[in-house]
């Protein structure tokens, strides 16, 4: 989804802050947007707590897919179509990459979205089966570390906003409420949207200058939350592309994936997947194509295509191999 110019311009400066500002209990509430080092912090506390259920005798997650397998609620054969889809999903994605024509991007998208779907429902059935699982125990105890974790009364994040004691005491619905503040945020500040910020035209003067992290916000790497990374990261590679990739059509400048596809299909250079368009045709059909795909290649090439369903009304309703062969640019 594409949001305004005001909409990206709240969000880079969001993500340059380093935090999020919202309220709870009528009070304001800053949400800190976590580093590196706070992602070991919370790496830690999640084996804690996985090695703590084990020792009380939590089932691990392998151990509790086995049993379900022995006492025949769950079939080995869905434990390899879960391992199956997620290959499938992959080299799909790797293949879309590597593709030309918009409609066929479009096309394998559409597969993708199945795919995932089916290992979804696959994975969520699994999940129901096995229970609690203390992995499953220890991803819960780290969400709730990690909520109190990223509130704070300050804009520098350096005053808790709860207590562990105080955390504790808190009602269900209030932990709810504050679950949906950090998700709320969290979705805000998706992958998505920061491509799109990144390629709008206020922050194209920023582009050049992401080289140099420390310079560029001002404080060691280490210190930088995973957000203002993805910023610096996707400045560098749509920089790149706009060094070094020639002629993109001007309706995919400002769409990140559109750029990013457009830009793989050149690197492919003479891909198997590009069509082969003669040199020396004044004009030349591309089987396969829709109309939507011509266009994009005449803005490449420079070249006039020919819709083949007005050829074949010109020729009386068919179009004999000589006609096919001269259309596509062989002199026959």
């Amino acid at each position: 989804m594409s949001y305004n110019n005001e909409y990206y311009v709240s969000l880079i400066g969001e993500i340059f802050d380093g935090y999020s500002v919202s309220e709870f209990a009528g009070k304001e509430i800053f949400i800190k947007h976590i580093n590196i080092r706070d992602q070991r912090y919370l790496h830690k506390y999640y084996e804690f707590y996985k090695n703590r259920a084990l020792s009380k005798g939590i089932e691990s997650r392998d151990v509790a897919i086995k049993r379900i397998i022995d006492d025949e609620l769950w079939l080995e054969e869905d434990d390899l179509k879960i391992s199956s889809l997620e290959k499938e999903v992959k080299n799909l994605e790797n293949t879309k990459k590597a593709l030309y024509l918009p409609s066929k991007i479009k096309s394998f998208q559409k597969t993708i979205d199945e795919k995932f779907q089916k290992l979804h429902e696959l994975k969520t059935k699994r999940s129901e089966l096995i229970g609690v699982t203390a992995e499953g125990y220890a991803e819960n105890r780290a969400g709730d570390e990690m909520l109190r974790f990223c509130l704070f009364k300050d804009k520098e994040c350096k005053e808790d906003f709860f207590s562990k004691e105080e955390f504790d005491e808190l009602e269900f619905y209030e932990v709810q409420e504050l679950s949906h503040l950090i998700s709320e945020s969290s979705e805000r500040l998706n992958e998505d949207n920061i491509k799109h910020a990144v390629l709008r035209p206020f922050f194209s003067l920023y582009l050049s200058n992401c080289e140099n992290l420390k310079d560029f916000y001002g404080r060691a790497v280490v210190e930088l939350s995973a957000n203002q990374l993805k910023v610096a990261m996707y400045a560098k590679v749509f920089h790149s592309i706009f060094q070094f990739v020639e002629d993109i059509p001007d309706n995919i400048k400002e769409d990140p994936d559109l750029l990013l596809d457009y830009s793989e299909s050149k690197r492919g250079g003479n891909s198997s997947n590009k069509p082969k368009i003669k040199d020396d045709a004044a004009a030349s059909a591309v089987f396969g194509a829709t109309k939507e795909d011509m266009e994009y290649i005449n803005k490449e090439d420079g070249e006039t295509s020919l819709s083949l369903s007005d050829e074949i009304k010109k020729s009386g309703g068919k179009l004999d191999m000589k006609q096919m062969m001269r259309l596509a640019g062989h002199d026959v």
